[in-house]
């Protein structure tokens, strides 16, 4: 029985996104968001009001993802899910109360980035994003 190496693509992408999530994580913990949380409402500020299947695909989610991850948000108000444009599609918006939970969680955004980038160093940084853009649009094409 061979088991995966240590040299595991996804697990190294894993272990990455762990550590660096533990930033944001810790940040955002402060003003009572998640990352993914914080992300969602950025999105749907960003883009919304917005099909909840537009949001999946703009996220690159599946459905029952972005589901289960918007339930929490619409139960404590920060965003609302209404009626879509023709009737038989809905909608994602956000509210009042969820623009005030996205700033107050900008500063702590901006604090886990910078110090993120301070750990990694601004060259490895912007080496990673390129890499990680190229990766993306490599594996995409692909559509598993």
């Amino acid at each position: 029985m061979s088991f995966p190496s240590l040299d595991c693509t996804d697990t190294k992408l894993h272990q990455l996104a762990r550590v660096v999530a533990h930033y944001y994580d810790g940040e955002l913990g402060k003003v009572g968001l998640g990352t993914t949380q914080y992300w969602l409402l950025t999105e749907v500020l960003s883009h919304g009001p917005i099909r909840p299947c537009d949001l999946a695909h703009a996220m690159s989610l599946s459905p029952s993802t972005l589901t289960r991850s918007l339930k929490p948000l619409i139960a404590t108000g920060w965003l609302a899910l209404g009626p879509g444009t023709d009737g038989r599609t809905r909608s994602v918006s956000i509210t009042t109360a969820g623009r005030r939970k996205c700033a107050e969680g900008l500063p702590r955004w901006t604090s886990a980035q910078a110090r993120v980038h301070q750990l990694l160093g601004s060259r490895n940084v912007s080496a990673m994003h390129a890499l990680l853009e190229d990766c993306s649009a490599r594996m995409s094409a692909t559509h598993l």
